[in-house]
């Protein structure tokens, strides 16, 4: 007489699946930098947590009340070309490219004006949130030895940096600091797969970012180019390295 046995799963083996195993390493630095932010809104009684505010400086007197305009601009009350709330008339292109021109901003239009003071904690909160994910990504991707503590760890840093506890206050800079990991990658991946998407990609979203910094990015761009064509480059690919960093 046969019998049929129906195997039994190995409870051991539960939640070891490679998959959420990967998705745990690639959260674990944002969900880091948003618990220590939240806790440091608490301890302050910033909101959500509070109904303190974060704001001085350039975001009191630049960075949200041109999103406040922004917002008004979406909302039809004011046009993108021709702006007469400020300066008595000018065109808010430039002022877009210089201040607001982050995927973020377009949140204002989920706030009431009267709330526009408090999402600047919010967008801080959000941007360095993604700060530390990108961070993540590039350490993961790009030195894969790490351990996962190891590239959460210098992550987390890279999102509590100086450069993001200074400037905060600009709020378009937050945005250069995560979208820098990515263009690192792109840069990396055209050096060793001599593919140029991600870099071109990336070193576009920098650009239209923030016109101001950028340049100081792609003078950082060419001076690594150079260090790594004087110093690690192979002979046979230099100058396909340099003519594709060139196009893109």
């Amino acid at each position: 007489m046969q019998y049929n046995t129906i195997s039994k799963p190995n409870l051991a083996d539960k939640g070891k699946s490679p998959l959420w195993k990967s998705l745990c390493a690639y959260l674990i630095a944002p969900t880091a930098v948003g618990a220590l932010l939240l806790l440091l809104f608490a301890v302050y009684g910033l909101f959500p947590c509070g109904g303190n505010i974060v704001a001085w400086g350039d975001m009191t007197q630049q960075s949200l009340p041109l999103l406040l305009d922004f917002k008004n601009i979406l909302s039809g009350e004011f046009d993108l070309f021709l702006n007469t709330a400020n300066s008595g008339g000018m065109d808010f292109w430039g002022v877009f490219l210089f201040f607001l021109s982050s995927p973020f901003s377009f949140l204002v239009t989920f706030v009431d004006a009267g709330d526009i003071y408090l999402l600047g904690n919010v967008l801080i909160l959000l941007k360095l949130i993604a700060c530390g994910f990108t961070a993540n990504l590039f350490f993961k991707r790009q030195f894969s030895k790490l351990t996962i503590a190891q590239h959460t760890a210098l992550a987390v840093m890279y999102a509590f940096c100086g450069y993001g506890m200074m400037y905060y206050q600009n709020l378009v800079w937050l945005d250069m600091m995560y979208v820098f990991p990515l263009l690192l990658m792109g840069l990396c991946r055209l050096i060793q797969k001599g593919k140029i998407d991600l870099y071109v990609v990336t070193l576009t979203a920098v650009v239209a970012i923030n016109y101001y910094l950028s340049y100081m990015v792609i003078l950082f761009l060419i001076l690594s180019m150079a260090v790594y064509v004087l110093f690690a480059g192979k002979q046979s690919n230099r100058k396909k390295t340099i003519a594709l960093f060139a196009a893109g």
